[in-house]
């Protein structure tokens, strides 16, 4: 009945998937059905274990194969290739012999009781027809999670047509055994795709006072774009930088290394709004396409989705309408919670006292006019935790309290925000070393919008913490790609500082603290790894200046108390660190 189906369907969540096949399986049962099936449960017996011991799930058994989902796509590529190694080492039964081919694919699936259905089923179930017998086929969503992180040779295939897939899939084959040194790991992220940058619409409004709209026009397009695999896309806070200047493409693609370039006009007259929109090849400065648009009223964010679909059709013509409905970011509900967001967020990494305290009224005013907006709870449960670790809370009890109930709440209202996981995942590692959770939220978070600068750069860090320092370093590098000229960059370079100091790499470490110093001398983490990292080479009185501002902004601040809760998840490095902090002269 239509009720029972209403019960059996659960949503929709993002996962990971591993589609395991029998080559020639069913030539095989039709010579000799018994011998067949015998060897088939004999597999069943040694791979099962694999699959589960790696948090694996079996939803449908095809006969000839099977269908797993995992909750990490690094647990699934590491499963995945235990089996096809103890599948080769598992002896004949009665003279049968299998390979299996698997292909694992990471996305949005729907959940009807136990069982997942969908374009994630789909995709997983044709890519394995292309995986080689006894190898492991990864999509490209796949792939930028787990470069660096499984050892392993890596052979780029290519983008791949599908059966009954419209949109062809960028793959890579995973195989088994160590990867020679003079191989370097293949980072698909920075290997793929063109580039995009979305400049700053220009207000013409006689007026003005259209900023916050062509700021969220062009966020929108920026989120629509970043969601797509096929593109590399530039963050909106790196293209602030360019407001009120006359686009130069050749000046663009030399800052930024892009291939394309976005530029607009939007002008209000009472109700109604009119966008003009022009496309140009880097390249050669060439106009691709231009168009212009109209709204009024209530039909504002229509006119966002039609510009923002405009501009996918014609750099991803392969792109349907229904992907495009997908990837585009939920939007608070009014702009008015929108425009408090962003005031907030720009008094929140001030670390000025009086601003910073500011910003949270201001995120509080967000999320009261618009009580389901991920983001605003998101950024407001990164305020409490920056209040902690900056030395400024007087009760660091209620604002652990109030970061942990802020950030589960984010996550309930959109479960794909890509803002919202990289900040939550954040305060779970920092504050509460829920490194599996946090690593967790991160790569959904770059599964939903694979050009988000801040959940490369946030999970950098929480790389670092677990001591995966190449994993670090290259996901901060990311980070930076995508968002060079972010008004935050200096956080940036404190994560990228952090990714070097994990590694023990001191120098690098003075080099990336000191320009984050130059841009922010109140951050007080960057600090002291500034000042930690200059002890260690032996520049002493520069450390001890280091020291000195670091106490200035924090007076109450102690080594040991500091040091026994850092989120260095190895004893020996968190020893290390309050060594060469007392070295610089801060207090034990």
């Amino acid at each position: 009945s239509p009720a029972d189906e209403a019960k059996l369907y659960l949503g929709r969540r993002l996962v990971v998937l591993a589609a395991f096949d029998i080559l020639g399986f069913s030539s095989i049962v039709e010579a000799e059905e018994e011998n067949a099936l015998a060897a088939w449960r004999a597999l069943r017996q040694a791979i099962d274990p694999l699959l589960a011991g790696a948090g694996g799930r079996i939803f449908k058994s095809l006969g000839d194969g099977l269908l797993v989902e995992f909750s990490s796509p690094v647990d699934a590529t590491r499963a995945a290739l235990a089996v096809q190694a103890a599948v080769a080492q598992l002896p004949a039964v009665r003279a049968i012999r299998f390979q299996l081919r698997c292909a694992i694919h990471m996305g949005e699936v729907a959940v009807e009781g136990t069982d997942l259905m969908g374009d994630g089923v789909n995709i997983v179930c044709r890519l394995q027809e292309h995986a080689p017998p006894g190898g492991v086929l990864v999509s490209t969503a796949v792939m930028d999670l787990i470069s660096g992180r499984i050892d392993a040779p890596i052979e780029d295939f290519g983008e791949l047509r599908l059966r009954n897939i419209s949109r062809p899939v960028h793959a890579y084959g995973v195989g088994a055994g160590k990867r020679p040194l003079s191989t370097p790991p293949v980072d698909s992220f920075l290997r793929r795709r063109p580039s995009i940058a979305v400049l700053p619409f220009a207000d013409q409004t006689a007026e003005g006072g259209s900023s916050y709209f062509s700021d969220g026009l062009v966020e929108s397009i920026i989120s629509a774009l970043s969601c797509l695999p096929e593109l590399i896309v530039i963050s909106r806070t790196s293209m602030l930088r360019y407001r009120g200047q006359i686009a130069d493409s050749t000046q663009v693609r030399r800052d930024l290394g892009v291939r394309y370039m976005l530029t607009g006009t939007v002008q209000r007259d009472g109700p109604k709004v009119r966008v003009s929109a022009e496309l140009a090849d880097c390249e050669n400065g060439a106009t691709i396409w231009s168009d212009r648009f109209q709204g009024e009223g209530h039909g504002l964010f229509e006119l966002q989705d039609e510009l923002s679909a405009r501009v996918i059709a014609t750099i991803t013509p392969q792109v349907q309408e229904a992907e495009l409905r997908r990837v585009l970011r939920k939007r608070p509900e009014s702009m008015d919670a929108y425009e408090y967001m962003l005031r907030g967020l720009d008094l929140l990494y001030r670390f000025d006292g009086d601003q910073f305290a500011e910003a949270r009224p201001l995120l509080q005013r967000a999320m009261e006019l618009d009580p389901a907006y991920a983001t605003a709870h998101a950024l407001a449960a990164n305020w409490h935790a920056i209040r902690i670790n900056q030395g400024l809370s007087p009760e660091p009890d209620l604002d652990y309290k109030e970061a942990e109930r802020l950030s589960r709440r984010a996550l309930t209202m959109d479960r794909f925000d890509p803002h919202a996981l990289s900040l939550a995942g954040h305060v779970r590692s920092i504050l509460f070393r829920d490194f599996d959770q946090a690593i967790e939220l991160f790569d959904r978070a770059i599964a939903a919008n694979p050009s988000s600068a801040i959940a490369w750069l946030r999970s950098s860090a929480t790389f670092s913490y677990i001591g995966e320092t190449r994993e670090a370093r290259r996901r901060a590098d990311i980070g930076l790609r995508l968002s060079p000229y972010d008004v935050h960059v200096f956080y940036s370079y404190a994560i990228r500082a952090l990714a070097s100091y994990a590694a023990g790499d001191y120098a690098d470490t003075v080099q990336w603290a000191r320009r984050s110093n130059a841009l922010n001398p109140r951050f007080t983490a960057n600090l002291r790894f500034l000042a930690a990292s200059l002890a260690a080479t032996g520049q002493a009185e520069e450390a001890g200046r280091a020291a000195g501002l670091l106490l200035h902004v924090n007076p109450d601040f102690s080594v040991r108390r500091f040091a026994e809760g850092h989120a260095f998840k190895d004893p020996v490095v968190r020893t290390r660190f309050a060594e060469q902090l007392i070295q610089a002269g801060l207090p034990k």
